[in-house]
């Protein structure tokens, strides 16, 4: 009697430990983002008639391959120096635009690939977002 109760109770013992597992499992995955903590904020005094406007882009970068992501931590000022010329350039219509938007995150993603091209021989980025775009 005692060797049924001891498999019963090893049995209910492993079972609630799977879900302690797979949840352990799920935080040690890596995310396939990396956010750019500082936001780049661009003085559009120039590009708006000569009106004070500032522009801030908080941008975060998606690639399901994590050296992608290593490499571009490890090059993050040549990223940041390269998109704060890119926002630079952007006229103020342009910017005002969701199709001026969307053009921009397109460039931003070609200009990163650029440099972890020159830089690593590598440039499978998957998607870059502006995960924040505030324009006064």
């Amino acid at each position: 009697m005692i060797q049924p109760l001891t498999s019963i109770c090893l049995v209910l013992c492993l079972m609630l430990s799977l879900p302690l597992s797979a949840a352990e499992s799920a935080e040690s995955a890596s995310s396939p983002y990396f956010a750019i903590e500082d936001p780049f904020t661009i003085n559009f005094l120039k590009q708006s008639d000569d009106k004070m406007r500032y522009l801030q882009i908080k941008v975060a970068l998606k690639s399901d391959d994590p050296a992608i992501l290593q490499s571009a931590q490890t090059h993050l000022p040549m990223i940041q120096n390269s998109l704060r010329l890119l926002f630079t350039d952007q006229s103020y219509a342009t910017i005002t635009s969701v199709a001026g938007r969307e053009l921009l995150q397109q460039q931003a993603l070609e200009r990163i690939r650029s440099v972890l091209a020159k830089e690593t021989g590598n440039d499978g980025l998957e998607q870059v977002y502006f995960t924040r775009f505030i324009l006064q």
